[in-house]
């Protein structure tokens, strides 16, 4: 009888134990599911701005929209038309001690995220290509992160991502995802 009476209080211990434990896994879980989530997404957004540079610098025949098409298209299981924007943007070296100036920036048209470049912001108007309209002295960059020569050029591809967190109890808004790569 003594035994049985053991039994009992070792399956009520045991319930105690696992009502407690559970949830703790679970919230365990849950992080790092959402944690490889943004990886993920951080890593493709990381690709997506190196092929749309190493495209863009030595494409001749695709205008900036069609390179910026064809690198969105790859961002599955992202939606950049929902969530993402993309600038190309041609910096140019001037002599020394002067800042580089930009001579062209593009948006990609099918953008779905409203989001500054972080290389240039000050574009009132595009055109419906995606290119600005930029003023007649083109734009100088002040905190331009590259040393350029004179008359050297260079590409930047920004990427920009708003990820929205599927477990909103652990973030409670959406963040962005941002690379920029110079080639």
């Amino acid at each position: 009888m003594k035994h049985f009476i053991s039994l009992k209080k070792d399956n009520g211990l045991a319930s105690v134990e696992m009502t407690v434990i559970v949830p703790i896994l679970l919230i365990i879980m849950m992080g790092i599911f959402e944690l490889t989530q943004v990886i993920q997404a951080n890593n493709i957004i990381i690709s997506i701005s190196r092929e749309g540079a190493n495209l863009i610098s030595r494409n001749t025949t695709q205008t900036p929209e069609q390179v910026m098409d064809t690198v969105a298209s790859t961002a599955d299981p992202l939606d950049l038309k929902t969530d993402g924007i993309i600038y190309v943007n041609l910096v140019y070296g001037r002599a020394e001690g002067e800042n580089p100036q930009l001579l062209e920036q593009y948006r990609w048209t099918n953008f779905g995220y409203s989001a500054d470049s972080s290389t240039w912001n000050g574009c009132d108007t595009w055109d419906s290509n995606g290119e600005c309209d930029l003023p007649e002295s083109e734009p100088e960059l002040n905190n331009f992160p590259l040393d350029l020569d004179e008359g050297e050029a260079v590409y930047v591809v920004e990427v920009i991502y708003r990820y929205s967190p599927i477990s909103t109890y652990i973030f409670d808004s959406d963040f962005t995802i941002k690379e920029l790569t110079y080639l």
